[in-house]
């Protein structure tokens, strides 16, 4: 005995339609997030700035993130808020720059540096920590 040939058409209709109901309930379900544009104001961390002195009235505010502790500076006076554990010290950071706030209470811009091998998780850490605490403009600088 052999096998019968088999001559019958797979109707695709159903299949378009059950598709096309799908992207239109993933494009409705769908979470649209903002992106929001981040400052990277870096001229402060360049050579050039280096070399020349900031004016009397300018004050560089500036956080360093160091293996073991994060060092935030207004121009060459640093405060250095170690770490807790293998994480970063957010309400340490926190009470600096309420103080830096109530210095400087027009200022919003900072300058955000590393020190190289800081993971990723204690940058992001830190800059949630500026941005949540109203410092909206951080120049972010790697080394």
């Amino acid at each position: 005995m052999g096998r019968k040939a088999v001559n019958v058409e797979l109707n695709m209709t159903p299949f378009i339609g059950l598709f096309a109901l799908l992207v239109v309930n993933l494009l409705l379900t769908a979470v649209w997030n903002q992106v929001t544009a981040l400052s990277t104001n870096t001229q402060n961390s360049t050579a050039a700035a280096e070399s020349d002195p900031p004016p009397k009235d300018q004050v560089n505010l500036t956080v360093t993130i160091l293996q073991s502790s994060v060092e935030m500076a207004e121009n060459s006076n640093g405060v250095k808020v170690p770490h807790i554990g293998d994480k970063v010290d957010a309400e340490g950071i926190e009470r600096t720059l309420s103080q830096w706030r109530e210095k400087y209470p027009k200022r919003r811009d900072v300058v955000l540096n590393t020190e190289n091998g800081v993971s990723y998780k204690m940058l992001i850490t830190t800059f949630d920590t500026l941005t949540g605490a109203g410092w909206y403009d951080v120049g972010v600088s790697s080394q």
